[in-house]
């Protein structure tokens, strides 16, 4: 049996204890209009059976330039992914870090102005045949400047197995910038919070919020960042209290385009406060309410 019991990393990749060199940790990395670096990395150095792996997909844009969050707003196309594993191996979802607001031919949108790492989990099986592992995706984006460029490419990342009883360290830089990404990533709202979406006008959400411990001072700079085309990504939002007491309760307004997908079941995305949310270590937070029953009848 073989064991990979040390492995150390040079210039991109991996050495074994016993002096072999192992698989990259990061398939070829390829430059693309608007994009001066995109591959896929890993901080594994194998795959153990039975242990999940995170896979990143890295995308650099080039200065000027940005890619799209999950939800891109009214213009842009998010980073998508078809992946292309052995038996048995299984991709969670795409892990996405908050947005910043870019604009495409003046329109406001969301997305990454900077180097970004989308994280995604693979469940692994329990056996495995063969000496290594193979993943292979197909990503397809949208980088877009003065102008935009839609690019696809087919990412493929090798891995040795690891047989051993022995854990293998994870490449320490890597590790540490995977960390932070998990950490960005917004936590669901506390159940403590009562959200409460209205639609007073065909091209209106009310978006009404009581949260405990927030004050009025924090109102002017909270956003919202929807994720399902609900809300109009180009017009300005407008928060106001509504009271006081035990629990303030917010109200931003929202503008809602023609093309908002008809009879949603729920208003879902991520809350913006820059001095963060009161109890919690982040300024963002992902809430999904539901649509009072009867709000969509009209249409």
């Amino acid at each position: 049996m073989t064991k990979f019991a040390t492995v150390i990393f040079i210039a991109g990749n991996l050495l074994s204890y016993d002096g072999s060199w192992l698989s990259a940790a990061e398939s070829a990395a390829k430059t693309m209009p608007g994009i001066s670096r995109i591959q896929l990395v890993t901080d594994a150095a194998a795959v153990t059976p039975g242990e999940s792996i995170t896979v990143a997909l890295l995308i650099e844009p080039l200065p000027g330039h940005h890619t799209y969050w999950r939800g891109p707003g009214i213009v842009g196309v998010a980073t998508r992914f078809e992946w292309s594993l052995p038996p048995g191996f299984s991709p969670g979802e795409v892990l996405w870090p908050p947005p910043q607001k870019v604009l495409m031919a003046g329109i406001t949108a969301y997305g990454y102005k900077n180097r970004t790492m989308l994280l995604t989990e693979i469940r692994t099986p329990k056996t495995i045949e063969g000496s290594e592992v193979t993943f292979n995706v197909k990503c397809a984006w949208m980088a877009c400047g003065k102008s935009c460029h839609p690019g696809v490419a087919d990412f493929s990342l090798t891995l040795p197995l690891n047989r051993s009883e022995t854990p293998l360290a994870k490449d320490a830089p890597l590790a540490a910038e995977f960390a932070k990404v998990r950490q960005s990533v917004p936590r669901h709202a506390p159940s403590t919070w009562k959200i409460t979406p209205r639609l007073p006008s065909p091209d209106q959400i009310q978006l009404d919020l009581e949260i405990p411990g927030l004050t009025p001072a924090s109102l002017p700079s909270i956003s919202f960042y929807c994720y399902d085309l609900q809300v109009n990504s180009d017009e300005a939002q407008h928060p106001a209290v509504l009271g006081e007491g035990e629990a303030e309760t917010l109200r931003l307004t929202l503008v809602r385009p023609d093309f908002a997908p008809r009879s949603p079941a729920a208003i879902s995305g991520v809350l913006h406060c820059p001095g963060g949310w009161p109890g919690l270590d982040s300024p963002y937070v992902e809430i999904s309410a539901p649509w009072p029953e009867g709000t969509f009848t009209h249409e």
